[in-house]
């Protein structure tokens, strides 16, 4: 009786039913996404500068963040405003949120509803202000840099900005520290240099873009532009730096834990093929 030839370690190894790798990936896809790990991962200058600025703002520092993204960019946006907005109030710093596109109200609506003020102590007119939308352009945002109140003579709900005490003092470009410019039209940027960051070199300067458009921002580093986020990798990369885990860390969680399925299965596999070449089991 012939006895059957048992399979060698390498054969089995190379007869691993595939779809325990697939369960592997789904799995390993699945944890970050009930709760992101924030995997470390190589970050670029620009975002740690974009950080830096950010961690260094001191308590009552002014910020002017301009929302030019659109709600169809939410994806590319999301983990950029979010952490942005997390390090702003945690800075204590005073906040004035100003729309030039029509989406830019919905978009703060909806980070605003992750991201609550309150859950920071932080009281509406006294901490922060939502200016609303008005399509303000190149010439807008000269006109804002020299007097808020030229373009919005009131806040979103129609208060005076004389009647609230976070926009009592401030008139223009001398009272603001720290402008944000959020744009989804790449020569937007351009905007920003010509109105702000060289007629008034004393108001720090960010950027947060699409991915597609951060190569415009880049020659301007760090003269005229501080720092910069691109992209959903940007917003990743700025969660990681702040320690600030989320929807950009779970995307990045995600493409490093679910690779590890398909590295297995390629080393179960060249493993298989090398062993039985060299130990002759075949």
């Amino acid at each position: 009786m012939i006895q059957e030839k048992k399979p060698t370690i390498w054969e089995k190894m190379g007869k691993v039913d595939y779809r325990w790798v697939y369960a592997l990936t789904i799995i390993l896809v699945i944890i970050p996404v009930i709760q992101p790990i924030g995997i470390p991962c190589k970050t670029t200058k620009v975002v740690e500068d974009y950080y830096d600025v950010l961690d260094n703002l001191q308590p009552g520092s002014v910020v002017a963040v301009s929302l030019g993204g659109g709600i169809s960019m939410q994806d590319e946006l999301k983990s950029q405003l979010i952490c942005t907005w997390k390090i702003l109030f945690e800075k204590d710093a005073k906040v004035i949120w100003f729309s030039t596109n029509r989406d830019g109200p919905i978009m703060l609506d909806w980070t605003f509803n992750i991201v609550k003020p309150s859950q920071y102590g932080k009281v509406y007119g006294e901490d922060y202000v939502r200016l609303g939308f008005t399509p303000l352009g190149e010439p807008g945002q000269a006109s804002f840099a020299i007097d808020i109140r030229s373009v919005y003579p009131t806040d979103y709900q129609g208060t005076s900005l004389d009647d609230l005490p976070i926009t009592k003092d401030v008139i223009g470009h001398e009272d603001i520290d720290l402008l944000i410019f959020i744009y989804t039209s790449c020569t937007d940027v351009e905007f920003v240099i010509r109105q702000w960051a060289v007629p008034y070199p004393d108001v720090k300067v960010l950027a947060i873009t699409i991915g597609g458009c951060g190569p415009m921002a880049a020659p301007y580093i760090p003269d005229q532009i501080l720092g910069f986020l691109h992209g959903s990798v940007g917003g990743a990369e700025l969660e990681i730096v702040a320690g600030l885990p989320g929807p950009g860390a779970l995307i990045n969680d995600a493409k490093n834990l679910g690779i590890f399925g398909l590295l297995i299965f390629l080393i179960l596999g060249n493993a298989s093929y090398w062993g039985e070449r060299l130990t002759g089991d075949s």
